[in-house]
């Protein structure tokens, strides 16, 4: 199993679409990470190779979660506010800290085997396997419609959320930004970054 490796990165379309030869999931407001997992311990590692480990002490626990030896599994540390909602504000300035949660999306090694070159929907079938059954706890697996993009961007839409993620069920993983993946923004998505852009200045 790698010490590191590169994210695979989805490519920021404008419009959501429908297709059978993709599935769609929810796009977490949080930190994108790789949460690598080996001798009953976890680490978490940004997009940006940043080690996060020790900023979320409290995500230790996921170790027990999961049933595997060794395994690097792909997703986004998000801080859920009182109605269960991602908060990236919560999530800089580690408000709520029982709330914190790792939101699990894709399987890159397991047990000495690299799957990249599986199938999405292969990948994500093993995560499911190997992730105990809990949806409110420190690791959540992040589920997915297939077909129906449109409609799952309707319902974030009307909930506010970041946006929407649409993967082809064949896709490899590519350890690059890909057209294999894509991102689609929200209204309340595009103007939660424009306010960022902005506090950058």
């Amino acid at each position: 199993m790698p010490a590191s490796l590169e994210p695979m990165l989805p490519t920021l379309v404008k419009l959501p679409f429908s297709d059978p030869q993709w599935l769609f999931e929810p796009k977490w407001d949080g930190f994108r990470a790789l949460c690598f997992f080996k001798d009953g311990k976890v680490r978490f590692i940004s997009r940006n190779r940043r080690n996060l480990t020790r900023q979320f002490p409290e995500l230790q626990e996921i170790s027990k979660l999961i049933k595997a030896r060794t395994a690097i599994i792909d997703g986004e540390i998000v801080a859920l506010d009182r109605s269960g909602k991602p908060s990236f504000e919560a999530l800089r300035h580690r408000q709520h800290r029982g709330a914190i949660a790792f939101y699990a999306f894709d399987l890159v090694y397991f047990d000495g085997q690299n799957l990249s070159q599986y199938p999405l929907v292969a990948r994500k079938a093993a995560l499911k396997r190997i992730l105990r059954k809990s949806f409110t706890g420190r690791i959540r697996y992040t589920e997915h419609i297939e077909e129906q993009g449109e409609r799952l961007f309707r319902e974030l839409e009307a909930m506010k959320l970041e946006g929407m993620v649409a993967k082809r069920k064949d896709s490899v993983y590519a350890f690059a930004r890909s057209r294999s993946w894509l991102k689609i923004k929200t209204s309340a998505g595009r103007t939660e970054m424009q306010k960022r852009i902005e506090s950058w200045k």
